[in-house]
This record gives C-alpha cells, structure tokens and sequence, in this order.
C-alpha cells in the first residue's frame, strides 16, 4: 500500500520551542504568562517584527519606501513600534489615524485610504495635514468645502481601480467593479475635477489585490500598474510625487504554501525605480505592506 504524501506547514522559526517551552520573544510562554497575569490574550515579538522589515530593506532598492498598513493591526503598542522601523503608514479611518499620530508618526508620513470615508473623518485628515486617497468625484467636492473652511490645502493623490486583477491575489482589489478605487478610465476627468477644485495633487495609489505567494505575479501586477501610472500622469494637474505600487505580499496559511521568494520582486522593482527616475523624475515609489509584516510575528495565547 502506497503512502500519503500529506504537504507540510512552510517552517516558523520565530518561536522555538526549548526544553519543551514555547518561546515568545525569548521569553518561556509560563513566566509571560505569570508576568500578564491572566490568559487569554495576544503577544508580539519586536524582533520578528524588526527581523521583517530588515529583510526587506536588504532584499528591496534602496529607493523603495515601505509604509505599514494599519488594518492589518491598529494595537497601539505595535503601531508605535512598526512606525519606528518603516516610512510611513496607512490608516483607513479617523480612530486609525489618531492612533498614529499618537505614536508619532509625522503627517506628511500618513496616508489615509478607504471607501466610504465620513465628512467627519475628511475634516480630520485635512485638518492633519495627511495625504489622503481619493476614491470618489463625491470625496472631491467634500474636500473642496473643507479646505474653503479651514484655509488649508487638501494634499491628495487617486486610488485606481485598474482593469486588471493580481493573479493568485487572496482578495482581488482590482479587474471589473470593485469598492475600492476610481476606475481607471475615468480617472482623467477626475484629474480634471482636482485641478478645478485647487486640491494638492501628489500622486496615485494603484492596488490590484492582496496575499499572493507568487513572486511572478506579483512583478507583473507592479509593472502593469507603472505603466497605468505613466499613462495617467499625462492629464494630472501637477508632477506625480509619490507612486504607492500597494503591497500583496502573502504569508503561508496553509500546508503546501512556499514563502513568498522577494529576489525577483527587488530586481523588478530596481528596474522599475530606474525607469522612475527618468520617466517621474519627482515620484517616490511606496509598497504598502500590513500582514507581511506583522502577522507572523503574534500569537494569541489561551489556556484550554
């Protein structure tokens, strides 16, 4: 009788087990349990965190600036410490972005992205001074209003929907109708609308999905959008500052799943960074990570 091949978890190495003890950031889970005092609750490792972001900056071009994206995890304490590691970080309401500038972060470092966002919430990012990511003709009219009434500018840059999908993408953010985004044909006449309204175009924000584990994809999907992006810049109202690319970095879930191979990922995005510099001599390029960073660096300890 043959046996079963049965696929195997991708190895965790961030918490060892030593004799016979989990550890959480070198510490036995007993005594960081006797030191929390009760159970349940969720435990993070600085290090892990650190060792991420390190592995990115050594895999990834100099030029690439990392931002946090909150909804992966808007805990205090890890916000205060991941804004310390990386460039930025982008919230997707106004209790996100009170969280961040408590722990810090500089406004001109803040993106704000999100459908659906409150006139309340409008107010407060303009108010901050943040960069925020259009994704309706109804956000401009608001933030048109709002400048009027505070005398401040409203820094702002559109977020695509473009017609294509990240292949592999656990959730598919882009390719047909989707929530998230101005689709991109009508985004010239959204450009149009920002420059009547006197808002402070930056750039854009294009993100066709999220979890994929496929480095191929993923440089795919990022050339595509620059070549979106090269494509739209010719009707914005003023030089393209910043290129968020949006992340789709994925973690292996389940057995069978490879880690995510970044070597691919940092010479395509070399390339696409020296293309930058003579193509949008002004942009910066941003990837937008949340789970890549932080996921596999908790546990949620309980007692059965």
């Amino acid at each position: 009788m043959s046996q079963v091949h049965k696929p195997a978890h991708a190895p965790r190495t961030n918490f060892p087990y030593v004799a016979g003890d989990l550890q959480i950031g070198g510490m036995p889970l007993g005594r960081l349990i006797a030191q929390v005092g009760q159970t349940p609750f969720y435990a993070y490792d600085r290090g892990a965190m650190a060792a991420r972001v390190a592995e990115l900056r050594a895999a990834l071009p100099a030029s690439i600036r990392f931002h946090y994206a909150m909804k992966a995890n808007p805990m205090p304490a890890l916000v205060g410490f991941i804004a310390s590691l990386v460039d930025g970080v982008d919230v997707a309401s106004g209790g996100e972005l009170k969280v961040a500038l408590d722990a810090g972060v500089q406004p001109a470092d803040i993106s704000f992205a999100g459908p659906g966002k409150r006139l309340e919430e409008l107010r407060q990012a303009v108010a901050a001074g943040v960069l925020i990511n259009l994704e309706s003709v109804r956000e401009v009219h608001l933030l048109a209003a709002i400048s009027d009434q505070l005398g401040l500018p409203s820094r702002v840059a559109v977020r695509v929907n473009p017609d294509f999908e990240l292949k592999g993408a656990g959730m598919r953010m882009g390719g047909g109708a989707k929530q998230f985004g101005v689709d991109a044909e009508i985004v010239p006449d959204l450009l149009r609308l920002i420059g009547d309204a006197g808002l402070s175009f930056e750039g854009f924000h294009l993100y066709a999905g999220s979890q994929n584990l496929q480095a191929s994809a993923i440089c795919s999907a990022q050339q595509k959008l620059y070549e979106l992006a090269i494509t739209l810049a010719e009707a914005a109202p003023a030089p393209v500052r910043v290129l968020n690319l949006g992340g789709g970095f994925g973690i292996p879930y389940f057995p069978g799943e490879q880690r995510l191979k970044l070597g691919p990922i940092g010479k395509n995005l070399a390339d696409l960074a020296a293309r930058a510099q003579a193509e949008l001599p002004d942009a910066t390029l941003v990837l937008e990570l949340g789970r890549y960073l932080v996921a596999e660096a908790g546990v949620y300890v309980a007692r059965v």
